[in-house]
């Protein structure tokens, strides 16, 4: 993570990859500085401008490091295959969002409905009929 993060690090980027690096390490004993290493990654990462590839892979370092830093009892087990699924999409996600160039000037229009769509789609199994206690569809 912090590997990634200094590739292409000068300057303020580098004193916050070293602060990471020194955080990482730290966050051996206290899981709290783990996180403050993954802030301070992806502060390097922002001030540095990486490749979306480069940032990709520190981001997925980062979420596997947090993961198995803050999981309780075995570490191992709190890497199932739905958290390593979901860290691999969305770094696949991110990666091919920031290199593949879109160019659709409608989204911007379409953006708010689909918000609201997916709001309603996930609140529908919570929100009941008044009386009947099942989902409205």
């Amino acid at each position: 993570m912090v590997a990634a993060g200094t590739l292409a690090s000068a300057g303020p980027a580098l004193v916050l990859s070293a602060v990471a690096g020194a955080a990482v390490v730290l966050g051996l004993l206290v899981p709290l500085a783990a996180t403050m290493a993954v802030v301070a990654v992806i502060a390097a990462l922002a001030l540095s401008e990486p490749d979306p590839v480069v940032a990709g892979i520190a981001g997925l370092a980062a979420a596997g490091y947090l993961v198995v830093r803050h999981a309780d009892g075995d570490a191992a087990a709190a890497l199932t295959m739905p958290t390593v699924l979901g860290a691999l999409g969305a770094s696949v996600v991110a990666v091919l969002g920031a290199t593949v160039p879109f160019a659709l000037p409608w989204v911007p229009l379409v953006a708010p409905l689909a918000v609201v769509a997916a709001y309603v789609l996930v609140l529908d199994r919570y929100v009941g009929h008044p009386g009947r206690g099942r989902p409205l569809r």
